[in-house]
């Protein structure tokens, strides 16, 4: 008995579209909650440390949401695309047109958050934001190696 290997493929193709949705989701969440008070010795002026108080950061929790949006729209395409073979053709391209739109916004994103380490350092001239609030770094280096495992589903 031959196996249906299309099946089988779309199947997976499914499975990694609503993985990239979640992932990209949790590292919204991640991004998003990346909030701590500076420490007390900290030469900066301000009192805590926010996702919010950095353009690329912010930029960072909208790419993953418009991925997350870009995905479940792939899945619908996927699903739900009419009975017709040209209808299904069009809707497949205009997945895989998304996905690749999905992509490059996880991508960059994720590299955002890894660069964390140089925001707010004057080119190493003065301690980064990172020596003031550690465990906001963490939560942002998290937020980036789940929008990198995003892209790669």
């Amino acid at each position: 008995m031959a196996r249906d290997k299309s099946g089988g493929l779309k199947a997976a193709s499914l499975i990694l579209r609503i993985a990239t949705v979640a992932l990209s989701v949790v590292s919204t969440v991640t991004m998003a909650s990346a909030t701590q008070p500076a420490d007390a010795g900290s030469p900066a002026a301000v009192s805590k440390v926010s996702y919010s108080d950095y353009n690329s950061f912010r930029y960072s929790v909208a790419a993953n949401v418009i991925s997350a949006a870009l995905q479940a729209v792939a899945v619908y395409l996927t699903t739900v695309h009419g009975g017709r073979k040209q209808e299904a053709k069009a809707a497949k391209s205009l997945a895989e047109l998304v996905d690749t739109a999905a992509q490059v916004l996880l991508y960059s994103s994720s590299a955002l958050s890894f660069a964390v380490v140089d925001f707010g350092s004057c080119g190493g001239r003065c301690p980064g934001v990172c020596e003031t609030a550690g465990a906001f770094c963490w939560r942002v280096r998290a937020s980036g190696a789940i929008s990198i495992t995003a892209a790669f589903a």
